[in-house]
């Protein structure tokens, strides 16, 4: 009985598969791009002629505030009461905590200072406030 032998043709390597995977890899993170930026609140930003955007913000939390003096811990509404734990809590696991405090522009700046002594008695001192270049 013969045995099965395979044909003589030199093997190539197939790059369609891979193609396939790159193309799905790509519309994965562009996905989870477009939810990330999602979770962020509408805001008017404030202008600043002066202002230097960093090219990526980093691990940083995001709080903002919006038009009624509302705050969001991320994209969940929180209180000013409960926002200084919940930053304590987050910088227990996370040691180097930074937060991105973005907040709109006509709301009165007693909202952003509350803000602002939440995270000093969570003891995070690094803050970025954000802002558009003119």
């Amino acid at each position: 009985m013969k045995a099965w032998q395979p044909d003589d043709v030199d093997p190539e390597f197939e790059l369609t598969p891979m193609i396939d995977v790159v193309f799905l890899l790509i519309a994965f993170f562009m996905t989870l791009i477009s939810f990330i930026s999602a979770e962020l609140i509408k805001l008017e930003l404030p202008e600043a002629e002066q202002a230097t955007i960093p090219e990526e913000p980093g691990e940083r939390q995001y709080i903002s505030v919006d038009i009624n003096g509302e705050v969001y811990f991320g994209a969940k509404p929180t209180t000013y009461e409960t926002l200084p734990a919940a930053l304590v809590q987050m910088r227990t696991e996370q040691p180097g905590l930074k937060v991105y405090l973005r907040a709109d522009s006509a709301v009165p700046h007693r909202y952003v200072n509350r803000v602002m002594e939440a995270c000093a008695k969570a003891g995070i001192f690094d803050l970025i406030f954000a802002s558009n270049k003119d």
